[in-house]
């Protein structure tokens, strides 16, 4: 997040990923950039509207659906097609306030949880490793683990995005930082407390660990699962409004981008081709959370980590990049212009590096996903009385 800050500091004008790759990299930087972005967002659509029908479920049965998630997915699909037309993330503001009150209701909700119910099946967990019988199982349980460090942190993914939405970008590092601080007391508080009250083996989300705590109807579950609801809310607008916007620049370059009746219907237009794309996907992809752990391996780290850092080794690290700055910079200031010191390069690498060894760890991580039944889980398309394939 860092790099991809200082990259957009230097080029103000830029406003996607795609935008600095162009700028550092040419055509290519672009196409890459562009390419491994949108593809996270567009693959993780379907899973958040997945998301957000299982937390309607949690806070409302629906006697006629008779518990088929397809059909909350349906009747959740609007609200989420509305949050697309904010149009810019500098419009979001109210939400992602709400949705951060949302998540530290979470964190409390579930330790409160924690400390009030046992679970009856808790399986102690280990300080190294984790307790499953048989090696590759035990390996890939830890592959999928690790990967949560790759996606964790969501300012990584929209840092251009977020910082254009400033009007001083360069303070933008202060939001990273208090993002990052919460980031880390949310995953040790909520991950330590539950843990050690519940076991190793807490379902994800954590309403399915079997507890009383999660019962249909309890107080704590329908509060979850509320809370719940708002943040994937939140999550799948964070990923639709870059991925419309994209669409109408390309579609529509001279967009009028007014409130008028005819804008709003225009720009719903371009925003539909995605959403029923996302729409259909959480219906006829089997697992969603398989193609979850692919999208993850193909994009995430590229995205968070590889992308950033070749771009920044690229621009500060090169006497091309130097070049390219000298052209950019104001009159006057031609002498700030320098090459990267040796830490700030020695940093680069090692993120590089990281970026390099998630990948393999996630891709690992989704073949084990996909080739071990227990970690694989229920596959089906359709569900109820129009059931067509289940394995």
């Amino acid at each position: 997040s860092l790099m991809s800050r200082s990259i957009k500091l230097q080029f103000r004008d830029c406003h996607t990923f795609g935008d600095l790759g162009e700028k550092v990299m040419g055509r290519p930087g672009k196409i890459w950039g562009n390419v491994i972005q949108l593809a996270n967002f567009l693959l993780f659509l379907p899973v958040a509207l997945l998301l957000c029908a299982s937390a309607l479920q949690g806070v409302v049965q629906i006697a006629a659906f008779e518990g088929c998630n397809d059909y909350y997915i349906f009747a959740i699909a609007l609200l989420c097609l509305l949050t697309t037309q904010a149009r810019k993330l500098s419009n979001t503001q109210v939400l992602s306030a709400i949705s951060l009150f949302s998540v530290l209701a979470m964190a409390a909700l579930q330790i409160i949880a924690a400390a009030m119910y046992d679970n009856e099946a808790k399986v102690q967990a280990l300080a190294f490793g984790n307790p499953e019988e048989h090696w590759l199982t035990r390996l890939s349980q830890a592959l999928l683990g690790t990967t949560t460090a790759a996606w964790a942190y969501v300012p990584a993914f929209l840092t251009v995005e977020l910082a254009t939405c400033m009007e001083e970008p360069r303070h933008f590092g202060r939001s990273l930082a208090l993002s990052g601080v919460l980031n880390v007391v949310v995953f040790i508080s909520v991950g330590v407390a539950v843990v050690t009250r519940w076991g190793y083996d807490v379902a994800d989300p954590i309403t399915l660990t079997k507890v009383a705590a999660w019962e249909q109807g309890s107080w704590l579950n329908t509060s979850l699962s509320f809370f719940l609801l708002i943040g994937n809310f939140v999550s799948y607008m964070l990923d639709s409004v870059p991925l419309a916007r994209y669409c109408q620049r390309v579609w529509a370059p001279n967009f009028g981008d007014s409130w008028s009746a005819g804008d709003v219907a225009k720009y719903l237009a371009y925003s539909l081709p995605t959403f029923l794309f996302g729409v259909l996907l959480s219906v006829v992809v089997p697992n969603l959370f398989v193609l979850l752990a692919f999208t993850t391996a193909l994009t995430v780290p590229w995205v968070t980590q590889i992308y950033p850092a070749v771009l920044y080794l690229r621009l500060y690290a090169s006497q091309e990049g130097v070049a390219s700055r000298l052209l950019t910079c104001p009159e006057g200031e031609e002498m700030q212009v320098k090459m990267a010191t040796f830490s700030q390069k020695a940093r680069a690498y090692v993120v590089l590096f990281v970026g390099c060894a998630s990948f393999v760890v996630c891709l690992l991580a989704a073949i084990g996903k996909v080739a071990i039944t227990e970690l694989r889980g229920p596959s089906q398309i359709g569900c109820g009385s129009w059931l067509i394939w289940s394995g």
